[in-house]
């Protein structure tokens, strides 16, 4: 079965339908804790809560280095030669992943295949610092929502989610192009397909993966599996993220080969760490209504304004608002100049 024919009544909406509401929810909190930055006490350790604006790479760096792909940090601007030099240096082979270090939806991510991809990857984005990593090939990815017990400093998990890039199911006649326009998720997203794979011709009842990406506006799936939450899963990850002092709201982006690896802290490979701006990502199952997913979100604002209440904003001191416009205002700059 291909879940990824499914869809629900709300996820091909303008992104503004969601991002409004939280917008509201986010300022309701802000009037009623009496801070606008009350975000940045949930994640003392990630620069504004990991709401916006803060370092990918330092994040990873915080947690067991058996449970991330080696991966190297890159500073503009960028020489080809001095990137080949650290790639080799740090034992990355091609195909590898290359990403901005400040992210947002899949934006700039990347396999290059190829040092003269890399070079046409630098024409857009040499005035980015760049993360390069390893290319995971565990084949499935996920999202789990973490919440840290203040007293006990144990985690929770509050939501799994199945993450689903772009595919289409052959039919041993129709190629890869003719099959993606008929597909009710993949037709919307015919720029995120090679066109060196459009006249591939799929076996009949074989799955042809068309991107890695695991993002919903890159048109991945979301699969609600709040069904794999138990003690099991939830020692695992506490353990991969029991060194990462100052985390304590937000959603680790991962993949294993099985759903039975997210019970071994081991085999848990993390491609991103996501702060307060995580959404629970869930609520893109194809079984959940527009209503029931604002439900969802206003869940996950009241759990995080508990926490930032908790913690009083004693761990870090309060960044200034005239800091809190200056690195939005530049955040804003990165995300307009490459989408």
């Amino acid at each position: 079965m291909d879940l990824t024919q499914k869809t629900n009544s709300f996820e091909f909406w303008p992104s503004w339908t969601i991002q409004l509401p939280m917008f509201f929810f986010g300022t309701y909190w802000a009037i009623r804790l009496r801070s606008l930055s009350f975000f940045a006490a949930v994640n003392p350790a990630l620069e504004n809560g990991g709401l916006f604006y803060y370092s990918k790479f330092n994040s990873l760096q915080r947690v067991n280095p058996k449970n991330i792909p080696s991966s190297i940090l890159l500073s503009p601007p960028h020489r080809e030669e001095e990137i080949r030099n650290k790639v080799e240096a740090a034992g990355i082979k091609l195909p590898f992943i290359i990403k901005p270090d400040i992210g947002e939806r899949g934006r700039g991510v990347a396999v290059i295949d190829s040092f003269s991809d890399l070079r046409s990857y630098l024409n857009a984005f040499n005035q980015e610092a760049l993360i390069i990593q390893d290319l995971i090939t565990k084949q499935e990815e996920y999202g789990v929502f973490l919440i840290r017990n203040r007293s006990s400093g144990k985690f929770k998990i509050t939501s799994i989610t199945q993450k689903i890039p772009l595919q289409v199911m052959g039919d041993g006649v129709s190629t890869i192009i003719q099959l993606a326009k008929k597909h009710p998720r993949v037709k919307r997203y015919l720029d995120q397909i090679q066109k060196q794979i459009w006249q591939v011709i799929p076996s009949k009842g074989e799955i042809y993966r068309l991107s890695i990406k695991g993002n919903h506006c890159k048109g991945a799936t979301f699969v609600d599996r709040r069904d794999l939450i138990c003690e099991k899963t939830e020692a695992a990850f506490s353990i991969v993220c029991k060194d990462f002092t100052g985390f304590n709201y937000g959603r680790l982006d991962l993949k294993v080969d099985t759903e039975d690896e997210l019970k071994n802290p081991d085999a848990i490979l993390l491609l991103e760490i996501n702060g307060a701006n995580s959404e629970p990502i869930h609520m893109y199952d194809s079984k959940f209504s527009y209503r029931r997913a604002l439900i969802e979100i206003s869940s996950y604002f009241n759990l995080m304004a508990q926490l930032a209440k908790e913690n009083t904003m004693a761990a870090s001191p309060k960044p200034t608002i005239k800091n809190l416009y200056l690195n939005f205002k530049e955040y804003r700059k990165l995300i307009n100049g490459n989408s």
